[in-house]
């Protein structure tokens, strides 16, 4: 294949040369043009709309014809195309027509456009790296419809860039070049860095340059640089209440932190400041226990050589840990209207001086760490005989009577903040003696009682983050025995709840006491259940 410059006037020399015996009367070549070929001239002249036929009446024995035909063709750089010439033509001594073709390929092998790239040989992960990338117009006529790609590296992070990048590109990888003059060179810088790399390496910082035509871009110069990437040696690794993953937490618990930091280098790192950043509106910065009496800013906890003296020189292979436990704080922060955010984000940074084959301050973050606060679900429960309203809900003596029937309304209510819960189940077991005196109600989900288990069952397949006194009630009945004179009475000997967080995905798990006969009515206030 033949070598062409994209775009770039370029001559190419048609040859016809008659070998036969005799001569070759009205000869007509006619040439089939890439898609993307531009005519520009030919000696002689071509004819016809596409400019690709040329007729000779008669090529004599042993005569030589050339055309030199001037084009450019603009496609895609290492892309081939081919051009097709077709030659009819009748021998004198013969009364038809002959046909011969030929077929050439060309590829494109550069362009008109000069591209170039530089950069940071060597660099630590965390440290700041500049890539200068030029390009210029080499080719004769102005160019316009340009655009400019950058493929960054697996790892690195995109800071800024001198140009911006094309505002509806979300890769920030894309620069339009409305034009470029002849001769004309220009250059952009890009900043960032290889925080995001998991692990040290050569990086290939990939550059190319094409031309829009038909709707289309076609590549017309690629280049690359090559940087060394230095992982940062200081490692660090955060635990909390014993577990490095995000994980679901609950209004007034502990949180037990433990950081492990370790010089996994062949050079000694210095004067290092590590940060634990706990970013969170529900923290109780009053309940901080720190061993280390780390500095506190702004949710932040900081500590150097001063309170830990392995951080002022750590050796190859040398470790140490920090500890520390901070509460969160209880479910009446809801309330509070500047709290918006039910979470706490937890992460390290570390920075340190490092030397050796990159050296520099070393900058090294662990991953963030989410725990997020259970909905607050709540359940209360209790017995009563009257409701609010003075309605009798119970029958029978209220103070329970050897050798009568009583009965008493049971009352379960749900509150429920924060997040949706699914699958939420209320069991109530009742003990021995008691019965299911029915009288139920439930404003959700369903209600059952199975006999042979002796169990109330109370299912809501998903209860929403508003619900408040979402209610259930039935009734349970009793007649003391003379064994039960002077006891007060279980009416439900358990209850317990369980479902799961719709945003977390925790378990959600409670219990309450037992209910007996011993309660405060909303009218008649305490009764004390003692069997008479």
């Amino acid at each position: 294949p033949i070598a062409i410059i994209s775009g770039q006037e370029m001559v190419y020399t048609i040859t016809i040369t008659n070998k036969e015996k005799v001569n070759l009367y009205n000869a007509e070549l006619e040439l089939f043009y890439p898609d993307n070929f531009e005519y520009v001239s030919a000696e002689p002249v071509a004819m016809g709309d596409n400019k690709n036929t040329w007729d000779f009446a008669v090529i004599k024995t042993g005569e030589t014809q050339k055309i030199q035909l001037t084009g450019k063709i603009l496609a895609p750089l290492n892309s081939t195309q081919t051009i097709k010439g077709t030659l009819n033509f009748k021998p004198s001594n013969l009364n038809a027509t002959f046909k011969q073709e030929a077929i050439v390929d060309v590829v494109v092998s550069a362009s008109n456009i000069a591209l170039a790239v530089s950069g940071p040989e060597k660099t630590l992960a965390n440290q700041k790296v500049e890539y200068i990338i030029k390009y210029k117009n080499t080719g004769q006529d102005d160019l316009s419809d340009l655009q400019l790609v950058v493929e960054y590296p697996d790892g690195f992070v995109f800071n800024s860039a001198d140009p911006e990048p094309q505002k509806d590109n979300g890769n920030n990888n894309v620069w339009a070049i409305k034009a470029l003059k002849q001769n004309a060179e220009e250059q952009l810088k890009i900043k960032g860095d290889y925080s995001a790399a998991s692990a040290g390496g050569n990086r290939d910082f990939k550059v190319r340059v094409q031309l829009k035509k038909d709707n289309d871009y076609y590549p017309q110069s690629e280049t690359s640089f090559v940087t060394t990437i230095i992982k940062d040696q200081l490692s660090l690794q955060l635990i909390i209440n014993g577990s490095a993953e995000d994980q679901p937490i609950n209004f007034d618990d502990l949180l037990v932190y433990s950081l492990s930091f370790k010089n996994t280098g062949q050079e000694e790192l210095k004067d290092i400041k590590i940060s634990a950043h706990m970013n969170s509106q529900i923290l109780d910065w009053n309940t901080l226990k720190d061993d280390r009496r780390g500095s506190i800013s702004q949710n932040s906890i900081v500590w150097t050589g001063k309170e830990a003296p392995k951080l002022l020189k750590l050796a190859p292979g040398e470790e140490g840990q920090i500890n520390w436990s901070i509460r969160v704080k209880d479910s009446s922060v809801i309330n509070d209207k500047n709290v918006n955010k039910f979470n706490v984000e937890s992460y390290i940074e570390g920075r340190a001086s490092q030397s050796g084959e990159a050296s520099g301050e070393s900058i090294v973050k662990s991953k963030t760490v989410v725990n997020a606060i259970n909905s607050d679900l709540g359940l209360n429960a209790y017995a009563r005989y009257y409701d609010e309203d003075n309605m009798a809900l119970g029958a029978g003596p209220i103070q329970p009577t050897v050798g009568e029937k009583s009965s008493y309304n049971i009352k379960l209510e749900l509150a429920n903040n924060l997040h949706d819960v699914k699958d939420l189940l209320v069991v109530a077991t009742l003990p021995k003696g008691a019965e299911w005196a029915g009288q139920e109600t439930h404003t959700a989900g369903d209600l059952n009682f199975n006999q042979q288990a002796k169990k109330i069952t109370w299912t809501i397949s998903r209860l929403a983050k508003s619900a408040n006194k979402v209610a259930a009630t039935f009734n349970v009945g009793l007649k003391p025995g003379d064994d039960d004179f002077g006891k007060v009475l279980i009416l439900i000997s358990e209850i317990q709840l369980t479902g799961k967080d719709a945003e977390t995905g925790a378990d959600i798990s409670k219990s309450l006491k037992a209910i007996t006969t011993s309660f405060n009515d909303p009218i008649l206030g305490p009764v004390s259940g003692i069997v008479k």
